[in-house]
């Protein structure tokens, strides 16, 4: 209990350190949060567990934080009212082109290479792994665990009692910790604001991507998943009859009971009900 205690103290002065306000820098501490139901809870309160990656040295020596103050974007959308909008912005460019090029003939020579052929001279040959565009930095991150709470789901006291908390933690006034609050919504991939404003162009000169800075669209997982759930809902039936031909009784007979038959926040509760129903597909089959 004393190095946990240790720890804790420790942990504590460094998410304080951490989230202090340092003049001349613009850019806050981003804090990740993530909810999570616990099996067999007690009481109806889900918990959330938060993170606090903190930017690299190197990245802040790289930024002109005299630039990333809030007058310098409104600047930057003014200039959006006259901006022109040409067919030509919504096509990649042509260096673009050449490197997604580059790419498919990689993928075709590797599979060339490793099952039909070899070059005869392979410093002429195509290249099986192109030249890197943007590497991903290899260091490890420094994030920093604030304490597990327990908030209200879904309602404004909730959030209330989460920034309570994190208030409490991390040593801020009410006015520090809100005068630089910026909520975001999304997960860990999907998020951009932090990436920089070049991801936030409008609209994006990506094809593939021209809409997705002003037109919000569920992921294929979300949506498959929605759509399972509400085929499933319409032929759930009633389980307290058991004349009902519905499929609560195909849950019954795998083990699993009628009232948790739709839990869309039990990740644990979803994955083992694939496994038993795969479980019993393989014997099937």
């Amino acid at each position: 209990m004393s190095a946990l205690k240790t720890l804790s103290n420790k942990g504590e002065k460094a998410i304080r350190s951490a989230m202090r306000t340092v003049p001349g820098v613009p850019l806050a501490p981003t804090i990740c949060i993530d909810n999570i139901d616990m099996e067999e809870r007690i009481g109806t309160n889900p918990s959330a567990v938060y993170w606090q990656p903190l930017p690299h040295l190197e990245l802040l020596a790289n930024l002109d934080l005299p630039n990333m103050e809030l007058s310098f974007f409104h600047e930057a959308m003014r200039s959006v009212e006259d901006l022109v909008i040409e067919p030509y912005m919504f096509l990649p460019l042509a260096s673009e082109q050449r490197y997604e090029v580059s790419v498919y003939k990689s993928q075709i020579a590797k599979v060339l290479y490793k099952y039909l052929a070899i070059p005869e001279d392979p410093k002429s040959a195509i290249a099986t792994r192109p030249s890197p565009l943007e590497p991903i930095s290899a260091k490890r991150p420094d994030l920093l665990m604030l304490k597990l709470m327990d908030a209200s789901d879904n309602s404004a006291e909730g959030i209330g009692q989460v920034f309570q908390s994190i208030i409490n933690q991390t040593g801020l006034s009410k006015e520090d910790f809100f005068g630089r609050l910026q909520p975001m919504d999304g997960d860990l991939g999907t998020v951009q604001n932090f990436n920089c404003l070049r991801s936030q162009r409008l609209p994006s000169p990506v094809p593939q991507n021209q809409m997705d800075n002003v037109h919000f669209q569920l992921g294929a997982s979300h949506t498959l998943w929605n759509i399972a759930s509400n085929i499933f809902s319409h032929h759930f039936g009633n389980p307290n009859d058991m004349n009902n031909c519905g499929a609560w009784q195909h849950l019954e007979s795998l083990g699993f009971p009628s009232e948790k038959a739709i839990q869309k926040k039990d990740f644990s509760l979803m994955i083992n009900q694939m496994e038993r129903f795969l479980r019993l597909w393989f014997i099937i089959v």
